[in-house]
């Protein structure tokens, strides 16, 4: 559908941003306490089958997802959730090389 979902990390170095359509959230990078990478099928696993879904303070956290074979998790320190789907693996361990490099 050309949908996409977008981490971009600031010019400043100081906050990441999570795009996707009807979904924006930035996150400054010192409240990140962990982000890994871990394969995934795309899919979205519940009964609602829509780019953006889930809370941030739930257990699974939000997930953003147009598809894709990996997924970024982001957990901040207050405990908040973030699953972004993208395309590639290489892809996932790039965005988390540039939290880690960031952020800590």
């Amino acid at each position: 559908m050309g949908q996409k979902v977008v981490v971009e990390v600031d010019a400043d170095r100081t906050h990441v941003t999570l795009r996707a359509p009807f979904y924006r959230r930035s996150i400054p990078l010192r409240d990140i306490a962990s982000a890994e990478a871990h394969p995934d099928n795309g899919r979205n696993h519940g009964a609602l089958n829509w780019f953006v879904v889930g809370r941030e303070n739930s257990s699974g956290g939000v997930r953003l997802n147009t598809g894709g074979q990996a997924r970024v998790d982001i957990v901040t320190s207050d405990a908040r959730r973030y699953g972004v789907v993208v395309d590639t693996m290489e892809r996932a361990r790039q965005i988390v090389d540039a939290l880690r490099v960031t952020g800590h």
